[in-house]
């Protein structure tokens, strides 16, 4: 353990009486037993008891559980009143309000991580001596169980036995940014597809220092879907030709599969602007048929291209129109017209904005 300064006898006085409220609560649990465990946003999700310990250093989280469908690196040491289960008593209400400010503060502040690398230096504040020291970035977790404190940091000078998982709010540095409004909300980028899609260049722009290309991401896509068998197939339809494309995509069941529909999504997107089309053809799993199915609708992430692409296509008074089929052969076959350009090259020059361009 870091050599911090202890706490002073009155604030130990008050965990010690907190701490022994929930002690007998801490027997009904057992080794196996599923529940439910408090997320960093708020809510509960299913989970299962790994450890109880009885040792004084876990007094204030005595349980550690395992959210299901997570990696095992995400098991985290709980306290008693996150978690739910008929085995355990009610929490006092007085308890329950006390949780609800903290909870709203952190809502106030969404970090962005993907700026902190393994190595990286950073300064992070010590809530025991109320001041900051140097440490070095370990790992930086993406794991549902670590949203709260997703970043691993070692204290320069200590041995790895004091290494700790702090959040954003007690860290220092110039790389983590605040989550911008656009990341919210529906149409926000999932976890899973930042995860796998924003791959930082070995170059970095030195204007947009957060710039992440497209391409290295569908890179990084592939080969974390080179053993999938599903795949996602689409065809758009233009009154002189169709547009085809096929995405290997995770299983439904996957924790990434929300990637899988992130990505088609941006990828029709940036073939609607290349060739224009006035039909959606998908092929696929069902359930990532319907989330792009809904993204391309009215009031979807991608209503300006729908809405669009009739007056581009010259039949403004026909909606343009987004099918699911059964079969791939049911989709209609790749093709392409020619077209003729002039040579004359002494008229005005023409510029055309593919889109994606910002």
């Amino acid at each position: 353990w870091r050599s911090f300064s202890p706490s002073p006898p009155s604030v130990c006085a008050q965990v010690a009486l907190r701490v022994s409220s929930f002690g007998a609560m801490a027997d009904t649990l057992e080794v196996g037993m599923k529940l439910k465990a408090m997320y960093s946003d708020g809510e509960y999700y299913p989970a299962e008891v790994v450890q109880v310990s009885e040792s004084d250093k876990r007094k204030k989280a005595p349980i550690k559980i395992h959210f299901v469908g997570y990696e095992t690196s995400d098991d985290k040491w709980m306290s008693m009143d996150k978690l739910k289960s008929k085995k355990l008593p009610k929490v006092k209400a007085e308890d329950s309000k006390e949780k609800a400010k903290p909870k709203a503060k952190a809502k106030a502040k969404e970090y962005d991580y993907a700026g902190l690398e393994p190595n990286m230096r950073v300064n992070v504040f010590a809530e025991a001596e109320g001041k900051f020291f140097p440490a070095e970035v370990v790992v930086v977790s993406t794991g549902k169980g670590k949203t709260s404190a997703p970043v691993k940091i070692h204290w320069v000078g200590y041995t790895k036995a004091s290494d700790e998982w702090v959040g954003g709010d007690r860290i220092k540095s110039k790389s983590l940014k605040f989550k911008t409004p656009e990341s919210k909300g529906p149409g926000g980028m999932p976890p899973a597809a930042r995860r796998l899609l924003l791959v930082k260049p070995k170059v970095e722009a030195p204007l947009d220092p957060g710039f992440r290309p497209v391409i290295l991401g569908k890179r990084a896509y592939l080969e974390a879907t080179k053993e999938c068998t599903e795949k996602l197939e689409w065809a758009l339809t233009r009154s002189d030709g169709c547009a085809r494309y096929s995405l290997p995509v995770f299983d439904e069941k996957h924790k990434n599969v929300r990637a899988s529909s992130y990505l088609a999504g941006v990828l029709i997107q940036e073939m609607i602007w290349q060739r224009s089309a006035s039909e959606l053809l998908l092929c696929g799993p069902k359930q990532i048929c319907q989330a792009i199915k809904k993204m391309y609708s009215k009031g979807g992430a991608y209503e300006f291209e729908v809405m669009s692409m009739p007056r581009v296509c010259g039949h403004p008074d026909k909606e343009f129109v987004v099918s699911i089929v059964e079969k791939v052969e049911d989709l209609p076959a790749s093709k392409d017209t020619p077209q003729i350009c002039g040579t004359d090259a002494s008229g005005c020059r023409l510029a055309f904005d593919l889109g994606k361009s910002d």
